[in-house]
């Protein structure tokens, strides 16, 4: 409930911890063009999810899960940084780590730096100011973003983890 997920905030900032939400936003459990419909595909399909330009039918799959999320439309953008807002100054959390960030931040023409997620996180004074972490990849064309998200975003390096991964391994 609300008040149990406040006060476990409250007790983990007055321990000095800080509460970095782990956030899925790049694609939803409706799956492709043969998953159920739940919720976004009845209510507006094509604003919801990316979809092939030439078969509209189908669904863009840069998640590995069947579907993408639209964080191009301006509502579904609004959806995403308005739930964000919410779960910091009502929930008090520190920030965000966001699964397949890469998503995130596709337009279009792919992966884009300024693009319109990007640029409402650098922009906005709630958002700006938590940390934001990337897991900078998807399987999309141009997926992998190591390095290439804007000032201020943290990102995951598989690398690193990797290597020292099968250093503890005794690889």
């Amino acid at each position: 409930n609300i008040d149990e997920f406040k006060n476990m905030v409250d007790r983990f900032h007055a321990h000095g911890l800080e509460v970095i939400m782990d956030v899925v936003y790049n694609h939803t459990p409706e799956g492709n063009e043969m998953g159920p419909t739940i919720s976004f595909k009845g209510i507006d399909n094509a604003s919801y999810y990316r979809l092939l330009p030439d078969q509209p039918r189908y669904y863009i799959n840069d998640t590995g899960t069947g579907n993408t999320v639209n964080l191009s439309h301006p509502r579904v953008l609004q959806m995403v940084t308005d739930s964000l807002r919410y779960w910091v100054t009502e929930m008090h959390v520190d920030g965000f780590r966001f699964d397949l960030a890469t998503i995130l931040a596709r337009e279009p023409h792919g992966f884009d730096e300024g693009g319109g997620f990007l640029d409402s996180c650098r922009q906005d004074p709630v958002l700006s100011s938590v940390k934001l972490v990337a897991e900078p990849w998807d399987i999309g064309p141009g997926g992998y973003q190591v390095g290439g998200f804007p000032p201020g975003w943290a990102e995951w390096n598989d690398q690193f983890r990797d290597t020292v991964r099968a250093f503890w391994k005794g690889d």
